[in-house]
């Protein structure tokens, strides 16, 4: 007898992308249901960044298919705007709104949808202690250090509602310390019911997306990218 059908969340099925003669993403393929992590590693240059573009819906596979949330993730991320938050290239933000403005707006702005997978979300200053920022709150973007820049960048990613989160290397320029507060925020996510995919170099992180739960369900799954031939 076969069990439950999973929810599947995000698809890759042989997907490829070339760039003119350079294919930058070998034929790749995964599956994760609602509520689990996809993690992808590998070296520099293996198509990490370009496979989380194919998924996020801001680049096509040359070949093969990636469909998240029901669809084809192209066309996912115009129909299931809502349901989709990215980090890829940096946080767009104002240059005059401060750390805490800028979540204050998130909040605003989905009022009662404001949910966070099964969770309500937090109200800004809880928020923002999780992430380790209540020191910054007052200050603008432009005044951060670089591990400020990019806890802020998550944290402000993972307050806005979405039911997959897709992050490149997200705990990039972070220091032991904040690296912790990064993988607690990713738990908690997962733990919430939302979907991850997430690169990334760092082992600790790794491995606490994909170790199961003490209930024994499965967390996550992790891809390897094979090195670009030089």
């Amino acid at each position: 007898m076969s069990g439950p059908e999973r929810d599947v969340a995000v698809s890759v099925r042989e997907a490829t992308r070339t760039h003119g003669t350079v294919q930058v993403l070998a034929a790749t393929s995964a599956e994760i249901a609602a509520g689990e992590a996809l993690v992808v590693w590998g070296p520099n240059g293996s198509g990490k960044t370009t496979l989380l573009r194919l998924v996020a819906g801001t680049d096509l596979p040359t070949s093969g298919s990636v469909h998240v949330l029901g669809s084809p993730a192209f066309d996912a991320r115009r129909t299931r705007r809502e349901d989709i938050a990215v980090l890829l290239d940096g946080l767009s933000s104002y240059p005059d709104l401060t750390v805490a403005e800028h979540l204050a707006l998130v909040a605003s702005a989905w009022g009662r949808r404001h949910v966070l997978g099964t969770r309500p979300a937090p109200s800004v200053d809880d928020a923002l202690d999780a992430a380790g920022l209540t020191r910054v709150r007052d200050q603008y973007p432009g005044e951060l250090s670089s591990g400020e820049s990019q806890m802020f960048a998550l944290a402000c990613t993972l307050y806005r509602p979405g039911a997959l989160v897709v992050l490149d290397e997200p705990e990039q320029r972070l220091d032991a310390a904040w690296r912790q507060r990064c993988r607690a925020l990713l738990l908690a996510a997962l733990d919430a019911g939302r979907t991850l995919v997430v690169s990334t170099h760092d082992r600790l992180l790794r491995a606490a997306l994909v170790e199961d739960r003490t209930d024994g369900t499965r967390r996550g799954v992790q891809i390897e990218l094979a090195a670009p031939a030089r």
